[in-house]
């Protein structure tokens, strides 16, 4: 591109120096050519008044007299009163300049070669042409100057973009002095900056949403397993039904998980029994225990009812039993309770708990005890929170997990009753916000 513009700028100069100096050239020549001609006017006008001064007192006239009154290399030819002539020097051919005058005596014609003129434009000329070689000069350092100027921004933002295209944003911040390059440099950051946000939110959607589809199918797996190695026709029964459960779960955790992300709100809110909710996961996740020889049990309250979103909160819940399987020992417990207008169940087991330097961190993505994702709690509090509840670490040692989810009053409560409620639970939500 330097190279495009310095030819433009270079050759529109030359252009433009040649057009100009050509109409330079032929004004100097039509102006040098009259103002001869007016020299020997007037250098004929002269000799004629001195030779007629001469003549009027008894002088000769001869040719040296007649060149010492040539100027400009005119050669002077002086008419006498007795029709005879007297030059100054051979009489020029060819292209001539002349002037003639009359003083009544002697008449005097004075004629200038065409080449003294011609040597005059010539010189003329080269002044001119070096003045355009100077122009020409000039434009060329001007041209190289502004041209490095105008192209090293676009060099550097064509280096910034292939940066980008291979995933560096780095380079996009930078704006170069020039309007019109840092307009475009803007355009390209903002784009860019959307577009890497909207890959990465979709790369950990994706993450999170592979990571949700691997507890169903986990247990998908146990219960095919189960099928197979069993003759009982009541077992094989329980266990395809299991599994049938597992297999409908497994479609919509992908478009929950994507929905709750994109910030959607859950097309399948409902009133859920509490009961139903934990006995499906313990019905679930009892046969993986009893293979690690522990222990998973339910205590608390019955007769609970929440507002939420079925397959979510079951994903939830599942991830905290999962992760007390993986990472906990001893007894599993499932609790439920009610408490200011919200529906807890706290998973908790006997096992050593979680790291110091890990509890104020356990729901960052990425953030993992042993050789994992890190993506299981970070999801699971997304979409707790999707329908309008919590989930807490209210115990490290031993690890105690709570979900709160927004309690369905009773039938038959008084609005008053209802009124009660909605006020404590958002006297409850306002002091649990920040519970570690």
């Amino acid at each position: 591109m330097k190279r495009r513009v310095l030819l433009l700028v270079i050759g529109t100069t030359v252009f433009a120096v040649l057009l100009v100096g050509a109409a330079i050239i032929s004004a100097i020549a039509i102006t040098t050519g009259d103002a001869f001609e007016a020299r020997a006017q007037n250098n004929a006008r002269v000799a004629a008044v001195a030779l007629d001064a001469t003549y009027a007192a008894g002088g000769t006239i001869d040719s040296e007299q007649l060149a010492a009154l040539s100027r400009d290399s005119a050669t002077l030819v002086a008419t006498l009163p007795d029709g005879s002539s007297v030059a100054s020097g051979p009489v020029p051919e060819g292209t001539v300049f002349e002037g003639e005058f009359d003083s009544g005596e002697v008449s005097v014609r004075a004629v200038i070669p065409g080449a003294v003129v011609r040597d005059r434009v010539v010189w003329q000329a080269a002044v001119v042409l070096a003045a355009s070689l100077l122009a020409v000069g000039v434009a060329t350092i001007v041209a190289l100057v502004a041209g490095r100027r105008m192209t090293r921004p676009l060099e550097e933002l064509e280096e910034a973009a292939e940066s980008l295209a291979q995933g560096d944003t780095r380079h996009l911040a930078r704006r170069y002095g020039v309007k019109e390059v840092d307009a475009i440099a803007e355009v390209l950051e903002r784009g860019a900056t959307a577009f890497v946000a909207m890959l990465e939110d979709e790369r950990r959607v994706t993450a999170e949403a592979s990571h949700q589809l691997r507890t169903p199918l986990t247990a998908l797996s146990l219960r095919l397993e189960e099928i197979l190695a069993t003759d009982d026709i009541g077992v094989v029964h329980d266990e395809a039904v299991a599994a049938l459960v597992q297999a409908e779960r497994l479609g919509g955790v992908v478009d929950e998980v994507a929905r709750v992300r994109r910030g959607e709100q859950s097309r399948q809110v409902m009133d859920v029994p509490v009961d139903d909710l934990v006995a499906g996961q313990l019905l679930e996740w009892r046969p993986s225990y009893d293979r690690a020889g522990r222990v998973l049990e339910r205590s608390g309250r019955r007769g609970l009812c929440v507002r939420a979103t079925p397959g979510a909160q079951a994903q939830v819940l599942a991830t905290l039993i999962e992760n007390s399987l993986a990472h906990g020992a001893g007894d599993t417990v499932i609790r439920t309770r009610s408490a200011s207008g919200w529906v807890v169940l706290e998973v908790s087991d006997a096992g050593p708990g979680i790291p110091e330097d890990l509890v104020a961190r356990v729901f960052d993505p990425a953030v993992s005890g042993a050789q994992s994702s890190g993506l299981g709690l970070a999801v699971a509090r997304t979409l707790a929170s999707a329908d309008e509840g919590r989930l807490e670490l209210v115990s490290a040692r031993p690890a105690t997990f709570a979900l709160f989810l927004p309690e369905v009053p009773p039938a038959g409560s008084t609005q008053a009753d209802v009124a009660r409620v909605a006020s404590s639970a958002a006297a409850g939500s306002s002091g649990n916000t920040h519970r570690r």
